[in-house]
């Protein structure tokens, strides 16, 4: 019973949560997570990140931020923030795809708590992620009922981008029971069905997962949704089951992935989560990626696959290869085909870190299979650098890494607190390598604006090292109060907090440009 209970708390805590030199894509001084990456197929040096920030000044608040790159990750655009549908509304969970013909989906959603309202809203780009149409409502908040159905949607779509599918779950402030919902477009994300429930009889959720995440692929004309259950009458164990249709989601067949007999611990902390994802060289190969303790008391990242489209699974394989049973949990779990069949898997590790438990330093690992292979090469590292733990990090948020594996080069993003605050970073290299490939520190905000002293006392001076001239400067509480604002032109300036009260600023600083450079001032 004890291993059970254990089981069952991972599992719950699995549905809530769900990932050389690098690049530091913002460098905000607050929170800048979850990340996610998408390379243009017609053209893979154009590469589109996104994800929620903090956006001060105009309207405090979390905001989708998106940037695009045309030379293959040298250097990236400035920041676009896609608009909030009313500006009391914040925006979290965004996920893109690029379609075959260079079209570029997104989705995010934009919401207020108390009194709820938003929903889930789609856009897309014709021009690399350089702009968005429209947003366009795919859910609304009160679709069903008090469920609010406007939680981590996560989209697939077909090679022509004309059938778009979305999964999504209730809030995480709604209580248990919940399902996961489908919706999908058919006109290419002008208009949205009615949602319908993923689950079915024998193959139902169940009362006991508050928030259960529904993870689609689709390939091969046949739609794929991985979703957890615990129904002892349907089955003993917590399992994941799939659901599968070849008529766009009017129908589905349902088969058992795998039954989770576990004793690893749960945390609330570690950011546990699954992915489903197809091979589009051969789409009766299909893979599930998690971090559970199947084998060991440690969270560790596991792989289950299918060669005949779902119907059945092998074995769970463990992917990070440091010792079994040593305390280093890992997380952030990621998973990506090339087009040719090759496998990546991507999460934060900690083998290397001194200490067990989620509270630790970390780094971003890999693992690679060739196409055609069974095995996958020993792993790797991604980041260049054992990130220092940060607090943030057990907040929400930052609940995934992405990557994508073009060829045989590896693209990956994540969030770091190596430099005292959540950035998002960006990394190229060869996969399975071992080596860097092209890979080169962004310049970023925290890299132009030059503050000191940092921590205050009386005087700060700040300059610009790009040499750009200061056009304006603004001071703003955590929550987006301004509290000092000045226009001038210089190259640098001191300005008094000596009467200011203690606590943190946000410095936002726009230069000759009219770039905005912003950073955490602690007085």
């Amino acid at each position: 019973m004890k291993i059970f209970l254990k089981t069952l708390l991972l599992f719950a805590a699995l549905s809530q949560n769900l990932i050389s030199q690098n690049q530091n894509l913002t460098n905000l001084a607050v929170f800048e997570g979850e990340p996610y990456l998408a390379i243009n197929p017609t053209n893979p040096k154009n590469m589109v990140v996104a994800w929620m920030g903090y956006v001060f000044g105009n309207g405090s608040g979390l905001t989708i931020k998106v940037k695009n790159t045309f030379n293959g990750g040298l250097s990236w655009s400035s920041s676009l923030n896609l608009p909030h549908i009313k500006s009391t509304y914040k925006s979290a969970d965004v996920n893109m795809a690029f379609d075959l013909t260079g079209k570029l989906h997104l989705n995010y959603i934009d919401y207020r708590e108390s009194p709820d309202s938003g929903g889930v809203y789609y856009c897309n780009s014709v021009n690399g992620g350089t702009s968005f149409s429209a947003p366009v409502k795919v859910i609304d908040a009160y679709a069903d009922g008090s469920k609010r159905p406007l939680d981590r949607p996560w989209m697939s779509v077909n090679s022509s981008g004309t059938r778009i599918f979305i999964t999504t779950k209730p809030a995480p402030w709604i209580p248990a029971p919940n399902r996961a919902y489908l919706t999908s477009s058919s006109d290419d994300g002008a208009t949205w069905s009615n949602y319908r429930y993923i689950d079915t009889t024998n193959f139902l959720i169940g009362p006991s997962i508050a928030a259960p995440m529904a993870f689609p692929s689709y390939a091969g004309n046949t739609l794929r949704i991985m979703y957890p259950s615990f129904v002892p009458s349907q089955n003993l164990l917590p399992a994941f089951y799939l659901a599968s249709s070849t008529n766009n989601g009017g129908t589905f067949n349902y088969t058992t992935m795998l039954a989770l007999n576990t004793s690893a611990a749960a945390n609330d902390s570690a950011k546990s989560a699954y992915q489903l994802i197809t091979n589009p060289s051969n789409t009766l190969n299909c893979v599930a990626i998690m971090n559970v303790g199947i084998s060991s008391t440690d969270l560790d990242v596991y792989m289950i696959e299918s060669t005949n489209g779902g119907t059945t699974w092998g074995a769970p394989v463990r992917i990070n290869n440091d010792a079994m049973n040593n305390g280093k949990m890992q997380d952030l779990v990621w998973g990506t085909f090339d087009q040719s069949g090759n496998l990546a898997i991507t999460w934060r590790d900690r083998r290397n870190a001194p200490g067990v438990g989620y509270a630790r330093a970390s780094e971003i690992y890999g693992a690679y299979r060739p196409s055609g292979s069974s095995a996958f090469q020993p792993n790797f590292k991604i980041s260049d650098a054992l990130e220092t733990y940060g607090n943030v990090l057990s907040q929400n948020g930052n609940d995934f890494m992405s990557a994508v594996l073009h060829n045989d080069t590896l693209h990956a993003v994540w969030g770091s607190t190596r430099d005292g605050s959540l950035d998002i970073w960006y990394s190229k290299l060869k996969a399975g390598s071992g080596t860097t490939g092209i890979t080169k520190l962004l310049a970023s905000e925290s890299f132009v604006l030059d503050t000191y002293p940092n921590p205050v006392t009386d005087q700060l001076s700040i300059s610009l090292t790009n040499k750009s001239s200061i056009k304006s400067i603004q001071l703003t509480t955590l929550e987006g109060k301004e509290v000092y604002f000045e226009k001038l032109n210089a190259n640098k300036t001191i300005i008094s907090l000596k009467f200011f009260n203690s606590g943190v600023y946000i410095l936002n600083v726009k230069d000759e440009q009219g770039n905005l450079h912003s950073k955490k001032i602690i007085r």
